[in-house]
């Protein structure tokens, strides 16, 4: 099993990247908006995050009994929370399934939430805003005709292991 924490900093910044072309190439529409519109990086990476988080779970253990609708869950219990699932929630992101880099809300749960946010939030934005900022510098980014992205075998990390990429 991946230990998200061992890979913290690395391969899910590597996945957010990764994810967020792979969102864009699929969505040319948004790729041309913010082509046009550098400004909207940050809220690119925001979208991203959202849309297809690098850490698509955790595991948590519970610290007494509790009950969650209306299932008991006993001190000591494993859960896994899917934070995938969160950022998917209607209710909290009318058009959920949509990426749309003009999101207007973009509280998501990609880093975590509570005492378990991620400690390099920050970092992972700067890296993301600052590596897509000089990949948009290069034009006609598109998928490689007829190359499919593979993804990692992983079902606590979601990112990908290729993903064939084309500049004109």
């Amino acid at each position: 099993m991946v230990n998200v924490s061992e890979v913290a900093g690395n391969e899910t910044t590597t996945n957010l990247l990764g994810n967020a072309l792979l969102a864009l190439t699929e969505h040319p529409a948004e790729l041309a908006r913010v082509q046009r519109d550098p400004a909207l990086v940050p809220a690119l990476v925001e979208e991203a995050l959202r849309y297809d988080s690098p850490a698509q779970a955790v595991f948590r253990e519970t610290t007494c009994d509790t009950e969650l609708a209306g299932v008991a869950i006993p001190r000591g219990s494993i859960v896994v929370p899917l934070l995938a699932s969160a950022n998917r929630d209607e209710s909290a992101f009318p058009n959920a399934e949509r990426f749309e880099v003009t999101r207007e809300r973009t509280s998501h749960v990609a880093f975590g939430f509570g005492v378990h946010f991620c400690l390099g939030a920050a970092l992972a934005r700067l890296e993301a805003r600052v590596a897509l900022e000089e990949l948009f510098e290069l034009r006609g980014l598109a998928r490689k005709p007829g190359a499919e992205p593979e993804r990692i075998d992983s079902f606590v990390l979601r990112g990908l292991r290729s993903l064939p990429l084309a500049f004109q």
